[in-house]
């Protein structure tokens, strides 16, 4: 178990969103920990979701069906390829973002305090 994560249950949920690397909902997250036998409450998902997502250490979106759903990710800075086939998430450099919040600013006098941005297509192994 992960020193950053205080009991079993928080790392196994921590663990299904690693080996998963696709937004999952908190339901999905229960079903899999009942899979693998895992002795977790729904209530517990729900509040370690929260958890990561708070920390940094997860991002949440609301899918199309209007459910908040969850993918691990590194702190730093990024944004996420999403593949509409698999749902296989990439982490991406934001680089290029940095540059053009400081070229915003230097034109148009412009700052920009948050964004978002998520890019969709397919992933190598759905091509």
């Amino acid at each position: 178990m992960c020193a950053e994560y205080a009991t079993r249950p928080r790392e196994q949920i921590a663990q299904i969103l690693r080996s998963e690397r696709r937004y999952l909902s908190a339901a999905e997250v229960f079903q899999a920990l009942q899979r693998a036998r895992a002795r977790v409450s729904l209530s517990t998902v729900y509040r370690t979701l929260d958890r990561l997502r708070a920390k940094g250490e997860a991002s949440s979106r609301i899918d199309e069906q209007g459910e908040a759903t969850y993918v691990i990710c590194t702190t730093s800075h990024h944004h996420h390829a999403i593949c509409r086939v698999c749902g296989h998430v990439e982490e991406v450099a934001c680089d290029p973002m940095e540059r053009f919040t400081e070229a915003l600013k230097a034109y148009h006098g412009f700052e920009l305090d948050a964004h978002a941005m998520e890019f969709f297509g397919r992933c190598a192994r759905c091509r």
